[in-house]
């Protein structure tokens, strides 16, 4: 980092700084700070749908992914594929609920029990994601200032306590190892503290509102960003169309599905149809029911600029996942090519050393090496997948013009403020709006309230910083990401359909998954010996152990969820008619301009017009009406295109 770079991220930071007090001043209410004040255009909310699940985990976890397993390590974008679609067919219906959080549905359909189950569900999930993120985002953070962080950790030598929860789990024995040990903050730890604080101030103070813009400015970037690195990236490496040539440098790197035998062989969970397919199911159970999506759909005026908003700009971001896989793949040529920046007169002896490892694990030529020699190459090249969005960045960039390398540092801060500071908001808003409002402290003005969240936001960053420590590779990361909300969001979708689901189906399928869950993790031999037969299908030999393979989890932990609560509401007495009807009748509510009254201040009138359903044996969904299926159409046509247009790309390119 030069003066100009560091000059560039001051003007930013500035900048930030200087939006969250405009937009604080410019609040008309104190609830305005967790809904934006629902005046986001189309174009605005494009951009927020792309920013906010687009930070900068989003476009490392594809490159980590590329690196490790080829093409086939686009699918962990492309798994939102198939149920992008269905965004345009949700988003009006959540924007109809008028609810300031996701906890105003429960409340509003099931009563508030199961509005304070979310709400501490909801908070578990907003940590997940704000977690995610910034372990993602400290990690390239750290490479793009190297040494500053690794600087710090050296000068303040911070001892942080380490808890291992598998040991910690296990019951007192006397050869027990230790659960807690302790060990030097490192320096990606010191920039995931330093992000925190910046999202704090940033956030804290703007509310949704600042989060909104910094989420449309950190979109364009990285847009524009993006493509100067892709033709930067080709350039090195002999510009486009030598891909095909290079594949020999990683056998199967172009394959667009990868190997599962292989795969497994690796210790890495093989991305074949059949997970795909178990992953997008559970990332449609779950994405109506992460905390910022109802903010997402709630923050635009109209249905249909929630319907745009929601639909297009995550269609926008699998489009740039195509252009994250593509310079992925570039790296692999690159970086363990003839020309490598790992090798030559100025390496180090430990990125030769490192150079030859990752060769070797390439091509899969191993075999000379003893067990514990391999698993330390893997460590060492999985730290490098996660860190190489950070490193082609930093080596490219750093000697193009002065300031290009700030741009990227604060594409970074703004990714992760923006993206963090939304969940912080919405999950402290679960804490304000519901658990405290309702059943703590009832009565209060808006700005005590306002007060409430944001000292609950700063606790929730405080937790996240934690469990980001606990991570260890982003993919990991992904899975949990995908799996924590559907276990409630499960719950959501039979709530909007089948009126018969009801307060016990929720909490039964929520905890029959949660358990399911953690048994599926901690313990998969409980599992093996309820059903042995199914041994080599379902479970494989880690480097730790016995291990399930993780579509398996998802199909154990949902279905056994989703069957326990079935036979729940099967057994049990609906919701009171009342209840039902207020729900349906505001869900079946076109929004009209200019409505101000949301959350539990809202109720439809008698006379109103109601949008058409069609209903059967206790299913209620909505008419198909033409806008509704001229764009779910389109959306599909775009998804297809998408899959075609990439295939394509990998044969020329």
């Amino acid at each position: 980092m030069k003066t100009a770079d560091w000059i560039v991220v001051a003007v930013f930071l500035v900048a930030a700084l200087v939006l969250a007090a405009v937009t604080s001043a410019r609040m008309r209410s104190p609830d305005e700070y967790f809904t934006a004040g629902r005046r986001a255009r189309r174009f605005m909310l494009i951009l927020f749908a792309f920013g906010s699940g687009t930070s900068s985990d989003s476009q490392s976890s594809v490159m980590a992914g590329t690196w490790r397993s080829g093409l086939s390590g686009l699918w962990w974008q492309f798994l939102w594929l198939p149920i992008t679609p269905f965004y345009w067919i949700a988003a009006p219906l959540l924007r109809r609920l008028r609810a300031i959080t996701t906890a105003d549905f429960f409340a509003m359909r099931f009563g508030p029990s199961t509005a304070g189950l979310y709400s501490v569900y909801g908070m578990v999930i907003s940590v997940v994601l704000m977690a995610g993120v910034l372990f993602g985002g400290a990690r390239i953070l750290d490479v793009l200032t190297a040494p500053f962080f690794s600087d710090l950790s050296a000068r303040w030598n911070i001892q942080v306590p380490v808890v291992d929860l598998t040991i910690a789990i296990q019951p007192p024995a006397m050869d027990r190892p230790t659960a807690v040990t302790w060990r030097v903050l490192a320096s990606e730890e010191i920039a995931a503290v330093a992000l925190s604080v910046l999202m704090l101030v940033v956030a804290g103070i703007g509310g949704l509102g600042s989060a909104i813009i910094l989420d449309a400015f950190q979109g364009l970037i990285r847009i524009v960003v993006t493509f100067v690195l892709m033709q930067m990236i080709f350039t090195k490496i002999g510009g486009f169309g030598v891909l095909n040539s290079m594949e020999s440098i990683k056998p199967g790197m172009l394959d667009f599905v990868a190997n599962s035998d292989a795969t497994i062989a690796m210790g890495h969970e093989p991305f074949t149809p059949f997970y795909l397919c178990v992953l997008s199911f559970a990332g449609l159970a779950g994405i109506i029911v992460q905390p910022h999506i109802v903010a997402i759909c709630g923050s635009g005026r109209t249905e249909t600029e929630a319907r745009i908003g929601f639909t297009f700009g995550n269609l926008l971001k699998r489009c740039m996942a195509v252009a994250w896989a593509f310079i992925g793949l570039a790296c692999i040529v690159w970086y363990l090519g003839p020309s490598s920046p790992l090798q030559g007169p100025n390496a180090t002896p430990e990125q030769v050393q490192l150079l030859t490892d990752m060769k070797a694990l390439a091509k899969n030529d191993t075999a000379q090496f003893p067990p514990e020699r391999v698993q330390a190459m893997r460590t060492a090249d999985l730290a490098f997948a996660d860190r190489v969005l950070g490193q082609v960045a930093r080596d490219i960039l750093m000697d193009i013009t002065p300031g290009a390398l700030g741009l990227m540092v604060t594409l970074v801060l703004a990714a992760a403020i923006s993206h963090c500071g939304t969940q912080m908001i919405v999950g402290s808003g679960l804490f304000a709006e519901h658990l405290y409002r309702h059943s703590i402290a009832p009565g209060h003005s808006p700005q005590h309230y306002l007060a409430v969240g944001r000292i609950c936001g700063a606790l929730l960053i405080v937790v996240a910083l934690l469990l980001q420590m606990s991570f260890t590779n982003i993919t990991d990361v992904l899975k949990l990401v995908i799996k924590t909300p559907a276990v409630i969001g499960l719950s959501m979708w039979m709530g909007l359909v089948w009126t018969r689901w009801n307060t016990t189906s929720v909490w039964c399928t929520t905890i029959t998954a949660a358990v399911l869950g953690m048994v599926c993790g901690y313990y998969p031999e409980e599992i093996q010996k309820t059903m042995p037969g199914l041994t080599d299908v379902m479970f494989f030999e880690g480097p730790n152990g016995l291990s399930m393979i993780d579509a398996w989890k998802i199909v154990c932990t949902l279905g056994g969820g989703l069957f326990v609560g079935i036979m729940a509401t099967v057994l049990t007495e609906p919701q009171p008619d009342d209840q039902l009807e207020h729900f349906y009748r505001v869900l079946r509510t076109p929004v009209s301009p200019g409505e101000e009254k949301y959350g539990d201040q809202y109720a439809p009138s008698e006379d109103e017009d109601l949008a058409p359903a069609i209903s059967f044996f206790g299913f209620q969904f909505p008419s198909p009406s033409w806008v509704g299926t001229i764009g779910f159409v389109v959306a599909w046509m775009i998804v297809v295109g998408i899959v075609l247009l990439t295939k394509r790309l990998s044969l020329l390119l």
